[in-house]
């Protein structure tokens, strides 16, 4: 029991630490995107309202949705890559399930949508509890205008 409680501990921890590296990126302008202000306080927003857009739509429903708005919005392309990136690292609790679907062009959507039921949740709950932690650190890094 104490060591389930303790490799849970860790994966929050590595969770929380990769969600501040991927905040700490735009903040300082790491992005491949340079963003400005505005950019980075839409980045702030979308992340606040990312858990309520996947559990009213689903998540390919929410994924769909920020693709189509690439070009328009450079805050939701650097959004899309920081859930892609976590998914793909290691420390991501279900990166042996997201690594072993293929899909054309590696792509996030397209590995979401070959996904079981079983799968499917198990992804959709990992990035609920991953943009939760863009939420909480976004807040924090992210300065409102005063």
């Amino acid at each position: 029991m104490m060591s389930e409680e303790k490799s849970m501990k860790t994966i929050v921890n590595k969770r929380a630490k990769f969600a501040y590296a991927s905040v700490k990126e735009v903040v300082e302008q790491e992005a491949v995107e340079q963003l400005t202000n505005d950019d980075m306080k839409k980045y702030k927003s979308y992340s606040k309202k990312l858990l309520a857009m996947i559990k009213i739509n689903g998540l390919a429903a929410t994924l769909a949705f920020m693709l189509s708005k690439f070009n328009k919005e450079p805050a939701y392309k650097i959004l899309y890559k920081h859930i892609q990136k976590w998914l793909e690292n290691e420390d991501c609790p279900v990166n042996t399930l997201y690594s072993n679907v293929s899909s054309k062009n590696n792509d996030l959507i397209g590995k979401v949508l070959s996904f079981d039921s079983n799968s499917y949740r198990a992804v959709t709950k990992e990035i609920m509890e991953f943009t939760n932690w863009l939420r909480r650190f976004t807040e924090g890094m992210i300065k409102d205008e005063e």
